[in-house]
């Protein structure tokens, strides 16, 4: 087995209202990303793999795919392989799992793994509705 490491990180300010701003989905993935590339020290076209963990942007933003963003935010990660991990609150945890087989399995040596939501862009009963993806319609929640 591979040792893998932790080499930086990032986290938005949770009391933001990124909607209010005007931003999107993509501004906060942006943000992590660059933000996440200057605390490992690294250089961006490093990164061989990504890995995004989210729940339901897709309901919230209408934005399914998410790490298609990797090669928006820096045109050198274009071709790299990414794939979204979805697992309702353990979503991001998934993602960093995913991160930590490519590297243990000798495939990539750096990966770079995000985990985002934007849930406070729509009304509560909305927010709610989306969120009960996460239970057995019709037998846990109505």
């Amino acid at each position: 087995m591979s040792n893998v490491y932790i080499l930086g990180g990032s986290q938005t300010d949770f009391a933001r209202n990124w909607h209010r701003e005007g931003l999107d989905i993509y501004a906060m993935f942006r943000e992590a990303l660059e933000s996440a590339v200057t605390d490992a020290d690294i250089e961006p076209a490093q990164i061989q793999v990504g890995h995004v963990g989210n729940f339901v942007a897709d309901l919230f933003c209408g934005q399914g795919l998410l790490g298609g963003f990797f090669a928006h935010v820096y045109p050198e990660l274009a071709g790299i392989p990414t794939s979204r991990h979805e697992a309702a609150c353990a979503s991001g945890s998934m993602a960093m799992l995913g991160a930590i087989r490519d590297i243990e399995s000798g495939h990539y040596d750096i990966a770079c793994v995000l985990g985002l939501e934007l849930m406070r862009n729509v009304d509560g009963q909305t927010g709610a509705d989306y969120l009960g993806a996460a239970a057995w319609r019709g037998q846990e929640a109505e």
